[in-house]
Formats: structure tokens, sequence, C-alpha cells
């Protein structure tokens, strides 16, 4: 009797499944910062491909931008997360503090550490847990283009290796020329901008609970740039515009020797400039004590709360991996940040290109292994980049010595870290 009854529960299991019902895929969500509808081509085209190799799964990509953290945490909130999210360092800190996110090294199992650089997993790793599968990233510095003209025009013979190298070749060009043969960051619209010139030198921001950031050796890198600053070495608009949109503006106009970032910084030059991009060419840029490439990076990650978990960790997987993300490294200069994409012939036959867009993107996407996050993750960033930054201008335009304004930010992230 229990055995026919079981039979007919089976059966009618069975029968109140639709055919319908029974082939519907699984739906993942996946939200992306940024990237629609520029990349959608790149993005749709890796969707394809995974729906192909798995069937029983859809894909649902939603680009989010400037609104993408807001929503995630109200998503969050009220149960209905996405099953992929594209998260950056510090909102990845936030939300694996907030505690929404999966330990993916724990889903992904020792495996993990042989997909991706170690440098790239640490800037996802929060507390000892790996929260983020490195997707793309991006240098503060890359390399460095020099119009050769004005190089040769200034009787440069070696081009600069090193921070003080390059501060002296900017003097140089700048007594040489007229024009100005270096544009630093010292002050950009992200917040905390000076902070990485310290991690270039090799210098600690944090220790523990504690800015470090005001010792006399910090405070020596900084007074440098302020004389620098002060002798009009660097151009006085440094401190009002980014460096970045200042760089490609002056380079532009023969007013600069130089542009350090990653190769998109010329394209402005080859679509304004025709005789100047002839004359640019491309080498790494100097280094600092620290022989570092400072950089950032973004991250897929999957809410705790995702729908699809299992579903969920096989794309993000998918979406990272090796061949995708060098794919995604040939349509723009983003560093692929999967272990391995150095030895991609395609960067190397990029190295060798004359073409100086073409020589700077197989130089800086191979180069992957080497990137490290500058500013540690912050819990307040906003206000701390403000304090820090409030003083480092206040230091430029003489209204403090660069020792005080380190430590009256020192003492106003102390009491913030508290």
């Amino acid at each position: 009797m229990k055995h026919a009854l079981r039979m007919l529960t089976l059966a009618l299991g069975v029968a109140a499944l639709s055919p319908a019902q029974a082939q519907q895929p699984v739906q993942l969500n996946f939200w992306t910062y940024y990237l629609s509808p520029k990349f959608d081509d790149y993005i749709k085209g890796v969707i394809a491909a995974f729906e192909k190799q798995n069937p029983g799964i859809k894909v649902n990509y939603i680009d989010k931008q400037g609104t993408l953290e807001q929503e995630f945490i109200t998503a969050v909130s009220l149960g209905t997360p996405p099953d992929v999210v594209n998260l950056w360092v510090e909102s990845t800190q936030k939300a694996a503090d907030s505690g929404f996110l999966t330990d993916l090294g724990a889903a992904v199992g020792p495996s993990l550490k042989t997909l991706y650089y170690p440098n790239s997993l640490s800037n996802f790793t929060v507390n000892g847990k790996v929260y983020g599968l490195p997707w793309y990233a991006s240098f503060n510095t890359g390399v460095m283009a020099y119009n050769n003209d004005l190089v040769k025009k200034a009787g440069v013979t070696a081009l600069p290796k090193t921070t003080a190298q390059m501060i002296a070749f900017a003097k140089q060009v700048k007594a040489k020329t007229g024009a100005y043969g270096w544009a630093p960051a010292i002050k950009d619209p992200q917040g905390g901008t000076f902070l990485g010139v310290f991690v270039d030198e090799g210098l600690p921001l944090i220790r523990g609970n504690q800015a470090v950031f005001n010792s006399p050796a910090h405070a020596r890198v900084l007074q440098s740039y302020i004389d620098l600053y002060k002798a009009d070495v660097i151009p006085q608009d440094l401190l009002r515009k980014e460096a970045f949109q200042l760089s490609q503006e002056l380079y532009t106009q023969g007013k600069l020797a130089t542009i350090i970032g990653g190769p998109q910084a010329l394209n402005r030059v080859k679509d304004n400039n025709k005789a100047i991009y002839a004359a640019s060419q491309v080498t790494m840029a100097p280094l600092g004590a620290g022989k570092v490439q400072a950089g950032g990076g973004m991250a897929l990650v999957i809410p705790k709360a995702a729908p699809h978990p299992k579903e969920a960790l096989l794309f993000a997987k998918f979406m990272t991996n090796r061949a995708n993300q060098v794919a995604f490294a040939k349509i723009v200069p983003v560093v692929p940040t999967a272990a391995g994409s150095d030895r991609d012939p395609y960067f190397a036959q990029a190295r060798s290109s004359k073409d100086p867009i073409e020589r700077a993107t197989g130089m800086i996407g191979a180069n992957g292994a080497n990137l490290k996050t500058a500013i540690p993750p912050l819990k307040n960033p906003t206000d701390m980049f403000k304090a820090f930054d409030d003083n480092i201008e206040a230091a430029f335009l003489g209204r403090k010595t660069a020792q005080q304004a380190l430590n009256d930010a020192a003492t106003a992230w102390n009491s913030m870290m508290k």
C-alpha cells in the first residue's frame, strides 16, 4: 500500500510540472558598471558563448552606471539581489563589511589562486577572505608617452626611469624649451591622489588603525613636489584640473613633453594633432623608490542572497577567465588580471608595433601581475580623502608647511578610524 501511495505521489509530482516548467532555464541577473552601450557587443558576445555552453542558464545583462552601489544596497535590503555584480575595490570592501557578499575563496576552493594574479586577488580580499573575482584593471601610471621632438630640443639624452630622474628631466625640459616636462597627479577629483605618490615611493599609509603618512620622509616627498609647483616646473593648473585631462590638453598643444597613463591618453592627441602623435614614442613610466605599479581594478561579486549562487559562480568564472579578459583588452586598453594573460601573443605583437597606442597597449596589457592597489580599502573614504586633500592643497598654497599639513590630515584620519 505504502509503495503504491509513493508511486502515486511521484506520478502526481511529475504530472504537476508542465513540460515548459520542467525545461525552464535558470535566469541570472548580471549588473555591470558603466559598460553599456560602448561594450555591449563584447559583453553580449561572452554571455552568448556562456549560454551556448550552459543551455540551462540565461543571463539578463543590466548596466547600472552611477546608481549601481545604491541600487545594490536597496536590492539586498529588499531581498531581491542580482546574481552577479560588477564592483570595484572600495565598493567590494564596503559590501563585504556589511555582510552582503559570498566568500568566493571558499566557494571556488584552492584553484582560485591559480586563476588570477595574487596581487589582483589581494585587492578584493577583506579580513582574509576573497569576495571578488578580478575582472579587469588599470594603472595609475603605466606607460609614459613622450614628444620626441621636445625631448631632443631639451637636450635630454637618457629618458627618466625613476621619480628622481623625472624631476631632473622636468626641470631640464622647462629650462630648455619653456614647455612642461611633467604633469604629475597631485589632487584629482577621485580624492587622496597624493597618497599614491607615497605608495610609489614605498612609504606606508596606515599601520593598524593609525595613519602614518606624516613621517619626516613623507613630508620631504611632499615638499619636493611643492618646490616644483612654486618654481612652475609643473603646471599651476594641477590644483584645479584633473592631471590626466590637463596632460592631454597641454601635450596636444605641444606645451608638455610627456603623458603618463594608459594608451587611451594618446587617443585625443591622435585625433587632434597628428604631427605630435607622429613624434610620440612610448616607454614604461618611471618608478618611485617603492618600485610598484599602482592602480585599481574591477571584480565580479556574488551576493550571499543571490537566487542562483551555483550558476552565478559558474558565470562569474567564465566572464573573468583568461581568454575573455584578454579578448576585452583587445578592444579597450584594460589590464587583464587572469593568471597567464601576459603570455598571450597579442601583447608581444603589440609591443613591437611602431604605432604609439598599439605599443602602449601591449606594454600595459602584459603587466597585470605587477599591479597593486595604491590605497587600502577605507571605511569612510569620502570624508577621509577630503580631509587629506584639503591639507595637501593648503601645503601647496603655502597656508601650512608640508609637515603640518600631513600632521593635521593624519589627526583627522585617526579620529575617523576609531
